[in-house]
């Protein structure tokens, strides 16, 4: 009898044990299958910001090739007349000037706040991963720490210090665009995005403006003194 009594405690405990061990992996196959459909809501959320801003992209490149087509007809129409002709190429020339970055400029943007307490842990390759992402949200003007960026600024590290434009830049590092506030907000926070990496190491503050003010680049800057133009027969 004392036999069977203990025979069957340990069926009993077994049987606990194996009940215990079930709903064990029953719990972590829920968590795991939790964490699989937040992952892939998480890349759904990012996959439409990626396609809205494809979207506002394509927008820009129409409207820019509108304005071009009307800046065309401008031309045609006012061909013979000396006046309209030199009020449209003074048009044109300022209009150059702001895209080369040769003007001071200001609109709606961000700005990227890079914090001074973490300064030694921020590399060039940080300020030009926000910069690319930027510019992938169409940003129209960008700067750090007041230094105008154009297709030729040089962002990098030198003695220590980061350099650009030659210029070299002390810290809080901050960077300037004039850019759809949203889309960039968007973008940088996306995960796996620009800042999701650096604010594993430094302390990023991104805030929109609606006056977002970017100053000109200095004209000693812009060398072309090593190009010549292409003579089409």
């Amino acid at each position: 009898m004392k036999a069977k009594r203990v025979s069957r405690n340990i069926s009993i405990a077994l049987i606990c044990v194996i009940l215990g061990l079930a709903l064990s992996w029953q719990f972590q196959s829920i968590r795991s299958n939790a964490k699989v459909m937040n992952l892939e809501s998480q890349k759904k959320d990012d996959l439409v910001v990626k396609i809205l801003n494809e979207q506002k992209n394509n927008e820009n490149l129409r409207a820019k090739l509108n304005e071009l087509q009307v800046q065309l007809n401008k031309f045609e129409s006012a061909r013979g007349n000396s006046d309209e002709n030199l009020k449209l190429l003074t048009d044109e020339i300022q209009k150059l000037k702001t895209v080369a970055g040769l003007t001071d400029v200001k609109g709606k943007g961000v700005t990227v706040t890079f914090a001074k307490e973490d300064s030694l842990n921020v590399e060039d390759d940080d300020l030009l991963f926000v910069l690319n992402e930027l510019r992938a949200t169409d940003a129209q003007a960008l700067a750090i720490n007041d230094q105008r960026i154009i297709d030729t600024t040089e962002v990098r590290v030198a003695g220590g210090y980061i350099m650009v434009n030659g210029r070299h830049v002390t810290p809080p590092y901050v960077i300037k665009a004039i850019v759809d506030p949203d889309n960039a907000v968007n973008a940088l926070n996306m995960i796996g995005g620009a800042l999701e990496k650096i604010k594993l190491f430094i302390d990023v503050h991104v805030e929109k403006s609606d006056n977002i003010e970017i100053p000109k680049i200095s004209e000693e800057l812009i060398r072309t003194d090593k190009l010549k133009p292409v003579e089409k027969d």
